[in-house]
């Protein structure tokens, strides 16, 4: 009887010793990974900036922030000069706000496509076009924030696959 005791205490101690070592590899993996998407430098506060600009909201979710910024580096490592040249002019009086629309001036088209690319990413969720596009939110994305109260889940695409055809 006591060395089933001690057999089952020492596999419950080597099952308790891999349960932790694995948490801790958890933990130590999700640090890294956090600590190689936070870039150092003035990127990520101008995509938050430029963010909350062209989405009108005074404050922007950091978490998903931090997510589409890091979904922009990826597929374009030269975005930190580009966001910062959008900063600048979005700040200038080159921008001319009109009904609540954005009017870039025609020298200004890349400035304007990466406008774009950023609200499609706020209120889509996906960075990107085509094979390249990455989804990086759904239900935080601000078009299904906008629903958010009224349909549960928050979306545009309410009920069973389908259901959206039959009439009323």
């Amino acid at each position: 009887m006591q060395s089933k005791l001690v057999s089952r205490r020492g596999a419950l101690k080597a099952l308790g010793a891999l349960a932790l070592s694995g948490v801790a590899s958890q933990l130590l993996l999700s640090t890294r990974a956090v600590a190689a998407l936070v870039p150092a430098g003035q990127g990520l506060h101008d995509f938050i900036a430029v963010s909350s600009t062209l989405t009108g909201k005074a404050e922007v979710n950091p978490t998903l922030a931090l997510a589409l910024y890091g979904a922009f580096l990826k597929s374009s490592p030269e975005i930190d000069d580009a966001l910062a040249r959008l900063k600048t002019t979005l700040l200038g009086a080159d921008v001319l706000a009109q009904e609540d629309k954005t009017a870039f001036a025609e020298a200004q088209k890349a400035e304007q496509a990466l406008s774009q690319a950023i609200l499609q990413a706020w209120y889509l969720g996906v960075v990107g076009k085509g094979k390249k596009s990455v989804c990086v939110a759904y239900a935080d994305t601000l078009s299904n924030q906008v629903v958010a109260d009224v349909l549960v889940p928050p979306s545009f695409s309410y009920g069973p696959c389908g259901s959206w055809s039959a009439k009323p």
